[in-house]
């Protein structure tokens, strides 16, 4: 179908049009020339007889006739010149407008009739591009009804990164793994590259939120590998209750909570002997595969007192002292059908901004083949007070250890103490420590006695770039104090 004037008269050969012109005077010449030799009404036979009688006449009159008809004939060319303008002009102005047009109709056209596309005049055409579709991803090409992973205007995830590099000398400098494990048969000064901590978190809802912690570290082993620290997902349903399930860092103390990887975040070069990892050589239930419930207690008013129940899979029995022969966190499989539970809370009274005091409660049960089951208890507390200046912290746990069917219970005392000062990007420190397992104790009595001070600076470079350096001296049960000297950088991303 044609569509408009323009394209009408561009389909119309030049021969055509003037056929169309010479017929539009041809029929001119019949309209002027009926008056001449006819009346307007009178009939076809009256105009014979007329044009008879006509031709009888005198040749004066025939003159005559004939100068009229060449004054006719002039006046038709003239008409016939002015159409020809006309029509000119005319084919000027559509073959202005045409290519946008044509191509506009054409494209309409072409939906349905792809035959129209021809149709489309030839020669440059201005067309603004037309934008790329979106490339398909590989979970959107599956056969239909599969799974995609489009989400308009889903959660989003966020990613933070933390590193750290680490030169240490001596046997008493490593800040992660020694000396709760048992070190190289011969420690040697070593360049280290430490935990590579990713932290995910997202927020699902205006109740809901997921965070996660995948770490890729190495060991004496020199191999890598990759561990899920952390991965919970929490409903806060206000500041007076909030429920998290998955793994998480379990509420014993202060420290294990308010520090979790990533060396950045914390003033010393590693964690307190107490707090160390358990495939780091750590006795305490540092994480827990479960649900922890949390909040603040109402009508506590300016004391702040918050509250923390949580329960979930013990440590694994087989991980029994040194040296480390399974995964200590049960993540998927329980040994046992008994669950440890922890109980905790804590004050942050308004009128000392920075202090926090509190303690916990743990409870398990261990089930080691071919001994006797462990009751294993752990009772805390601690203070702590932080501001952007000073930092003083003190914690002391005590694990108790008794096999079922005695009466001899095993006490190992761990505690730290911690002071700093910040001076503008200078922040010295030092610290105290002690893990002291009794002799006979059903479970960790290998890992024996550690204790000693370290003393260090940290000098934030940059603002999210951290140098220290650190020196320690140890001391342990049945052999010679020892010394060591850690430097790092530390930094997020």
């Amino acid at each position: 179908m044609l569509n408009g004037p323009g394209p009408c008269w561009n389909r119309l050969p030049r021969t055509f049009s003037w056929v169309f012109v010479l017929a539009l005077a041809a029929a001119l010449v019949a309209g002027q020339a009926a008056p001449l030799y006819g009346g307007e009404g009178e009939s076809g036979a009256n105009t014979a007889s007329a044009a008879a009688s006509n031709a009888a006449k005198p040749s004066a009159a025939g003159g005559l006739a004939a100068a009229s008809d060449r004054e006719l004939i002039q006046q038709l060319m003239d008409q016939i010149g002015a159409l020809e303008n006309r029509v000119s002009e005319m084919e000027s102005k559509e073959a202005a407008a045409t290519p946008e047009k044509s191509l506009s109709s054409a494209s309409v056209a072409g939906e349905s009739n792809p035959a129209a596309l021809p149709n489309v005049p030839p020669g440059p055409v201005s067309v603004a591009p037309a934008a790329p579709a979106p490339a398909a991803s590989p979970d959107q090409m599956g056969s239909g009804g599969s799974h995609t992973m489009d989400l308009p205007g889903g959660p989003k995830l966020n990613f933070r990164g933390f590193l750290d590099f680490n030169f240490d000398a001596g046997s008493a400098a490593n800040p992660l793994i020694y000396p709760l494990t048992v070190p190289p048969s011969t420690v040697h000064n070593t360049f280290q590259f430490g935990e590579f901590d990713l932290f995910l978190s997202s927020k699902l809802s205006d109740h809901i939120n997921f965070m996660s912690e995948m770490v890729f570290g190495t060991d004496a082993s020199n191999f890598w590998g990759i561990d899920i620290e952390r991965a919970q997902l929490t409903y806060k349903h206000n500041d007076y209750f909030q429920l998290s399930i998955g793994r998480m860092h379990t509420a014993i103390g202060y420290y294990n909570t308010a520090y979790h990887h990533g060396t950045w975040f914390q003033t010393p070069t590693g964690r307190p002997f107490m707090y160390f990892y358990e495939d780091s050589g750590g006795i305490l239930p540092v994480h827990i595969v479960g649900v922890s419930a949390t909040g603040l207690v109402p009508r506590t008013g300016r004391l702040n007192l918050h509250w923390i129940a949580e329960v979930g899979n013990e440590e694994s029995s087989a991980f029994i002292g040194q040296p480390i022969v399974a995964e200590p966190v049960q993540n998927f499989v329980s040994d046992t059908n008994h669950k440890a539970y922890n109980f905790a809370g804590y004050i942050r009274p308004d009128w000392i901004q920075g202090l926090q005091i509190g303690g916990n409660y743990y409870n398990s049960e261990r089930v080691p083949d071919g001994v006797p089951h462990v009751a294993n208890a752990i009772t805390g507390l601690y203070a702590v007070y932080i501001t952007p200046v000073w930092e003083f912290l003190n914690e002391f746990q005590v694990q108790r250890d008794r096999s079922l069917g005695t009466s001899v219970t095993f006490n190992t005392p761990l505690a730290y103490t911690q002071f700093s000062r910040k001076f503008g990007l200078y922040t010295p420190y030092f610290r105290w420590q002690e893990v002291n397992v009794p002799t006979g104790d059903p479970l960790y009595s290998s890992v024996g006695r550690f204790e000693g001070p370290s003393v260090g600076l940290r000098f934030d470079f940059s603002n999210y770039a951290t140098f220290k350096m650190q020196y320690n001296r140890l001391y342990t049960r049945g052999s010679l104090p020892s010394n060591g000297l850690d430097t790092q950088v530390g930094f997020t991303f």
